[in-house]
C-alpha cells in the first residue's frame, strides 16, 4: 500500500467547502467594507458618455479599410504558414 504524502505526518485529511459569495467580490467584515465602492449601482469609473461622439462616414470608411488590410495581412500569413508547413513535410 502506498502512503498518501499529505497524511504522512499522521494527521487526518480534511475537506474544506468554500461557498460562493453573494453580491460579487464585495466583502464586509465587522461593518468595514474592504472595497471602497459599497453601492452596486455606483461605478468607480466616471461617466464616459461625454467623450462619445457621432461617428462620421469618413471615420467608418477608414476603420473598414483598416479592417480589410488587417484581414488580408492575416490571410497572407496563414497561407504562407500552410505553404511552409507543406514544404517542410515534403522535405
Amino acid at each position: 500500500m502506498i502512503a498518501d504524502p499529505l497524511q504522512s505526518n499522521g494527521a487526518a485529511a480534511q475537506v474544506i467547502r468554500f461557498r460562493p459569495r453573494k453580491g460579487g467580490s464585495r466583502v464586509s467584515r465587522g461593518g468595514k467594507n474592504l472595497i471602497g465602492n459599497a453601492d452596486p449601482d455606483r461605478s468607480p469609473v466616471p461617466d464616459l458618455s461625454r467623450y462619445q461622439g457621432r461617428e462620421s462616414s469618413e471615420e467608418y470608411r477608414h476603420r473598414m479599410m483598416v479592417n480589410v488590410v488587417a484581414f488580408a495581412f492575416t490571410s497572407i500569413l496563414v497561407v504562407a504558414g500552410v505553404w511552409l508547413a507543406l514544404m517542410m513535410s515534403h522535405a
